[in-house]
């Protein structure tokens, strides 16, 4: 994993935690109606693997937010020379 994309995906597992804990949800009961095991929420969480978008997704759908949220600021997404546009 290279550093840009563990940067951005400890970026989003603080955002989860953080739209979570502010709308008072617990951490397991989330995990349970995403259908996903807590280890691997926790892992997520905590920035040692990425969501998907589907996750991102079913996390809004469970709290109600929009998955714009969840969009990491500008400075942390860079496109690789490769992917950029002509």
């Amino acid at each position: 994993m290279t550093n840009r994309r563990s940067e951005v995906d400890r970026w989003l597992g603080a955002k989860v935690s953080q739209v979570l804990k502010s709308d008072g949800h617990k951490y397991s009961d989330v995990a349970r109606l995403i259908r996903m095991p807590y280890s691997t929420f926790s892992a997520k969480r905590h920035g040692r693997s990425p969501f998907s978008f589907p996750e991102i997704y079913a996390i809004c759908l469970v709290t109600g937010h929009d998955p714009s949220e969840f969009v990491p600021p500008k400075s942390r997404l860079r496109l690789l020379a490769k992917h950029r546009g002509k």
